[in-house]
């Protein structure tokens, strides 16, 4: 029996103005590729053997901070949105 994709962006529901919970720096990155690969909204993206956030990844990101923890060259800085802002899990 195979399984059923779910698309998280229907299970969540974001509120307030989260502000930049994600920084890069992207003098640090070495375009490994791993944020792209591991992030489940796909907001990463390689271009030139850099990696590029999604210009609306506070609108997107399920805040679960997986860029960040696999980022080894520490270009990536993660920061939960402040009290009362981000994401809310309505399924799950």
């Amino acid at each position: 029996m195979g399984r059923k994709t779910v698309d998280l962006r229907e299970m969540v529901k974001h509120v307030g103005v989260t502000g930049n919970f994600i920084k890069q720096d992207k003098a640090r990155c070495t375009g490994c590729g791993s944020c792209v690969n591991i992030c489940p909204m796909e907001l990463w993206e390689l271009r030139k053997n850099k990696a590029f956030l999604s210009g609306d990844f506070a609108e997107k990101c399920v805040e679960c901070g997986s860029c960040w923890l696999v980022c080894e060259s520490k270009a990536i800085e993660f920061n939960y949105p402040k009290g009362g802002t981000g994401v809310i899990w309505e399924y799950g």
